[in-house]
C-alpha cells in the first residue's frame, strides 16, 4: 500500500459513549478498496488545542488525513478553528456557499438563522466539498503533498461527501490498486466456512481471503491485485460454499429475496410474535416491496394466534406459543387470511426471562406455508433479546430464500 491514512472523530458525544463511531469503520473500508492503509484512528473530544494536537500529529505521520464531526454553525463546533490553527490559514467568506445553505433552508421551509451564515467560511486555499444532505460543506486542504478531509459527523451527510467527492480525489492520488470483493454468507458458522475453504486458503498466495463475522452471518473479503485472480478465487468460493453465499458487496438479504419473490411472481405475508414485526421491517426496508409483500401481523399474545390466525386453542395447550406446530399453524393462518403464495411465522423465547429447561431463552420455530406443504424449523439461539429477535428475522428470510434457490 502506497499511502497511509489516519482517521480522526470529533466530539464528547464520541468519548462519552454517547453516539457510537460507525463513522471511522465506514471510512476505513473504503479507503481500504482504494489500497491506502489506515495506520491510527483517534478520537478527540470538543477541545480546540486537543482537536489541534491530534490534527497536527496525524498530519505528521500519515499521507491522508479525515476528520469528522465539529462542522456545524454554533460555537461547540471546532474543526474549523482547529484546522486554521494548525493550518495557518484565515478564514474566509464564500457567497456561493452562502447561497447553497440558504437553498437548504428554503427547501425544508425554514428561514435560515443567522448563525448558520458561519458555514459559508472556510480556510484559505481550501476547497469546499458539496454536502447533499446537510448544510455544512466538507473542507479538503492539499498541502505539503498532504491531503485534509473535514467531514460533518452525521453519518448520511458524511457518507455522501465520502463517495461523491473524497474517495474521486484520493482515487486520482493512489498509485497502488487493489481489486476486492466482499460475499455474503447467513446461517453457518465461520468455523464451519473456514473449513470448507481452508484448502484453499492455505495454497493461495496472491489473495488475501479475510472473515468478517457477525451476529446475522460471515462476510468474505477477498483482496488482490488483479482483477483476474479475483475473479478467479470468487468463482471457487462460489463453487465450495454454494448457496450459503446469499450475495456480494453491501446488498441486503432482504433484496435479495425481495428480486427472487418478484421474479418468480410470488408473494408473501408474516405472521410474528418474539420479532414483533421485524421480519415485515426487513421486507418493507425494501423499495417497491409492496408488489410481493402484502401484510405482516404481530401476534403477540396466544388469544391474537387465535382471533387472528386461527389457531386452535387446544393446540396452544397442548404443545405451547413456542412449538412447531403452532409455528407451522401461524404461517399457514396469515397464508389463508392474506391470500397469498406463501406464509412466514416466527414463534420463540426471546428472554432474558420465560425460559425453561424443556425450552431455554433463545429456541425459536420458525413456520413456512405454501401450496402444497407446510413446515417449520426448530433454532436455539443466544440469551440476549434483541440479538435473538434480530437473528430470528434473518433466519426467516434465509429460510425462504432456501426454499425459493431450490
Amino acid at each position: 500500500m502506497d499511502m497511509k491514512a489516519e482517521i480522526i472523530t470529533i466530539g464528547d458525544e464520541i468519548l462519552s459513549g454517547q453516539t457510537i463511531d460507525t463513522n471511522s469503520a465506514y471510512i476505513g473500508e473504503k479507503l481500504n478498496h482504494l489500497g491506502i492503509e489506515i495506520i491510527f484512528k483517534t478520537s478527540i473530544g470538543d477541545n480546540i488545542k486537543n482537536i489541534s494536537e491530534a490534527i497536527y500529529n496525524a498530519l505528521n505521520r500519515a499521507d491522508v488525513v479525515i476528520t469528522t464531526g465539529g462542522l456545524g454553525p454554533t460555537n461547540d463546533d471546532l474543526t474549523k478553528k482547529a484546522v486554521v490553527k494548525v493550518f495557518r490559514k484565515n478564514l474566509v467568506f464564500h457567497e456561493e456557499i452562502l447561497k447553497k445553505v440558504e437553498s437548504n433552508f428554503r427547501k425544508r421551509g425554514i428561514s435560515m438563522p443567522k448563525i448558520n451564515q458561519n458555514q459559508a467560511l472556510i480556510p484559505q486555499g481550501a476547497k469546499a466539498l458539496n454536502n447533499l444532505w446537510g448544510t455544512a460543506p466538507g473542507i479538503f486542504i492539499e498541502d505539503s503533498k498532504k491531503l485534509f478531509f473535514a467531514l460533518p459527523g452525521v453519518p448520511l451527510e458524511m457518507r455522501s461527501i465520502l463517495e461523491s467527492e473524497v474517495l474521486k480525489i484520493l482515487q486520482k492520488k493512489t498509485k497502488t490498486k487493489f481489486f476486492q470483493k466482499r460475499l455474503k454468507t447467513t446461517g453457518t458458522a465461520e468455523s464451519i466456512i473456514y473449513e470448507k475453504v481452508e484448502k484453499l486458503i492455505k495454497g493461495e498466495r496472491d489473495t488475501n481471503i479475510a472473515f468478517l463475522p457477525s451476529f446475522l452471518g460471515v462476510d468474505i473479503k477477498l483482496t488482490a491485485k488483479s482483477e483476474e485472480k479475483l475473479i478467479e478465487v470468487e468463482k471457487e468460493i462460489k463453487n465450495i460454499l454454494g448457496n450459503t453465499i446469499y450475495g456480494e458487496e453491501d446488498i441486503a438479504l432482504e433484496e435479495v429475496l425481495g428480486k427472487l419473490l418478484l421474479e418468480k411472481k410470488k408473494t408473501i405475508s408474516v405472521a410474528e410474535s418474539c420479532t414483533g414485526g421485524l421480519i415485515g421491517k426487513r421486507f418493507t426496508n425494501v423499495s417497491g416491496s409492496s408488489q410481493w409483500f402484502e401484510r405482516g401481523v404481530i401476534s403477540y399474545s396466544n388469544l391474537s394466534k387465535i382471533e387472528l390466525l386461527g389457531v386452535s386453542e387446544e393446540m396452544l395447550e397442548k404443545y405451547g406459543a413456542v412449538s412447531e406446530q403452532v409455528a407451522i399453524l401461524m404461517a399457514e393462518g396469515i397464508r389463508k387470511i392474506s391470500k397469498t403464495d406463501f406464509g412466514l411465522s416466527a414463534t420463540g423465547i426471546a428472554g432474558p426471562t420465560g425460559g425453561t429447561p424443556e425450552k431455554p431463552v433463545g429456541l425459536v420455530f420458525i413456520g413456512f406455508a405454501h401450496e402444497n406443504d407446510s413446515f417449520a424449523e426448530k433454532f436455539l439461539f443466544g440469551e440476549d433479546r434483541n440479538t435473538n429477535r434480530e437473528r430470528t428475522a434473518q433466519a426467516a428470510l434465509n429460510l425462504v430464500r432456501l426454499f425459493l434457490e431450490r
